[in-house]
This record gives C-alpha cells, structure tokens and sequence, in this order.
C-alpha cells in the first residue's frame, strides 16, 4: 500500500470535520452572520466537499480498484475547483474591503455578493463537470489536448496568478494603511500607538495566510501543469502521490488559520469551548441553618 493511502486519511478527516465545524459555528451564531462570513462558509463548504470526496474516491478507485466509472473522480475534481474558485471569491471581497473600506458596504452588496459565490460554484459546474460526465457518458468526445490544456489554464494557472497579483496588492495597501494609522497615532500622542490593529490589516492577514498555503500545497501541481503544457511531459506516479496528498492538506489547513486568526470566529470558538466555571463549594458558616 502506497504512503499515500496510508497519511492521506488525516488531513482529509481534519478538513471534513473541521469545515463542517466552520459552517455549523458560522450558521447558529448570530454575530456571524456577515457579508465576508458568506464567503468563509461557500469555501468551508467547498473544503468540506474535498476532503469527504477526494480522497475517499482516490483510495476506492485507486487502491480498491471498485470504481466501475470515472464519475466519481469527475466529482472529487468538481469538488476541488469549486474550492479554487471560492477561494478567488473570497479574496475579491477582502481585496475590495481593503483597497476600498468606505465603499465596501457600497459596492459588496448582497445582491452582489450572491451572484460572486454563485459564479464560484457555477463555472466549475458548467465548464468542467458537465463537459467531463458529457464524454464519461459517451455523448460527446472532449479530451483532446487543446481542450484539456484549456481546463488547466482556466481552473489552475489563471487562478494562481490572480491570487498571487491581489494578495500582493492586498499585502501593500493593509501595510500602507498601518503605517498611516500608527503615524497618526503617534502623532496625537497616544500612549501606545502601536496597540490597536487596522480592521484591514487584520482582515488581510487571514487571507494572505490561507492564499500563501494554498500556493504552497498546489506548488507541485503547477510544476506539473507546467510541464504538461510546455514540454507535454506526465507526471510520474510519486509526483501524482504527492499532489493527491497536498490537495486534502489545503482544505485541512483553512478552518485552522480561521480558528487562529480570524478574530471573530476565534472568538466565538473560546465562548462555545470555554470550560464552565467549577462552583466554589459554601462555607460551613453559610451552611449551617
């Protein structure tokens, strides 16, 4: 049995328990209930899909051999786009939150905001799955190499890119914001100018951090994309090994970097797990009747 099949099993039971963890906490606590948290729970969603699917489906049809159709990777992979491409919604709402804070609420409209986490889900429906069951099925024939260096541009290299340029454009204006503010702090002479945080800093530094480790854990699949694309080259089974095994790490490791840093489901998570305090016991002089 491959290492694979025998790690692959742990990260993808963090993500499904974790982001499920997110959406229930998300859902039954009024104080959560905003805009930027609509995104969160699309990509919890998302996340939770990948690691309930993903490699469920590898194991089973890979290791097991009892797959009797490609159906069900076609779904894993639908579940791993629509993870992407949530990830490229949230991201334009904090990029937007951050580069234009007075005109968030403005221009992040509901009715907005609704049709961006639609699109999410929308376009790796319309543009992957149903072409891909629509050749499972016989119907039509799409696998030519054209079209699946298509797919590989629009669902993984333009993706990466987007989310390299805004992050980096997010990074420069929360860093431009905090100088200016701890400026005008030390300016009226504040005791401690430093203490408080800009709400954008601390908005950017959730997404920075969940955009740097979704770079890092589709790393070795780009370097392969690349591969396929430039030199036509496939990637050996270890290769393959370890792209199967990053994809489950990344949905695992975004309920953690909202746990830890996003300040309000953090909070929420300390009121919801807070141990209750242990009654202290009366005295014998209260006691006594």
């Amino acid at each position: 049995m491959s290492w694979f099949y025998i790690l692959g099993w742990f990260p993808s039971i963090v993500a499904v328990s974790g982001n499920a963890l997110v959406v229930f906490l998300i859902a039954s606590k009024p104080r959560l209930h905003t805009r930027p948290n609509w995104f969160i729970t699309s990509l919890a969603l998302a996340d939770f899909a990948v690691g309930f699917i993903y490699f469920p489906t590898n194991f089973l049809c890979g290791e097991r051999s009892l797959c009797k159709n490609e159906i069900a990777q076609d779904i894993a992979v639908l579940a791993i786009y629509s993870s992407i491409t949530n990830l490229c919604a949230m991201t334009t709402d904090r990029y937007i939150a951050i580069k234009e804070p007075l005109r968030y609420v403005a221009l992040m409209t509901s009715r907005r905001a609704t049709i961006i986490i639609a699109l999410a889900w929308l376009i790796p429906l319309i543009l992957d799955y149903i072409p891909a069951l629509c050749t499972r099925l016989g119907k039509c024939y799409l696998e030519n190499k054209a079209l699946v260096s298509t797919k590989m541009i629009l669902f993984e290299i333009l993706p990466c890119l987007f989310l390299l340029i805004t992050t980096t454009q997010i990074i420069t204006t929360a860093t431009r914001h905090r100088r200016r503010n701890a400026l005008l702090n030390s300016q009226l002479q504040y005791n401690k100018p430093n203490r408080q945080r800009t709400k954008g800093h601390a908005a950017a530094k959730v997404i920075v951090i969940v955009v740097v480790v979704f770079l890092s854990c589709y790393f070795v699949e780009l370097y392969s994309v690349v591969g396929f694309l430039v030199f036509s080259s496939t990637p050996s089974k270890e290769v393959k090994d370890v792209i199967s095994f990053f994809i489950p790490v990344n949905s695992a490791a975004n309920p953690i970097a909202y746990a830890l840093f996003k300040r309000d489901i953090r909070k929420e998570l300390q009121k919801t797990y807070r141990k209750h305090p242990v009654p202290r016991p009366r005295s014998s002089a209260s006691t006594a009747v």
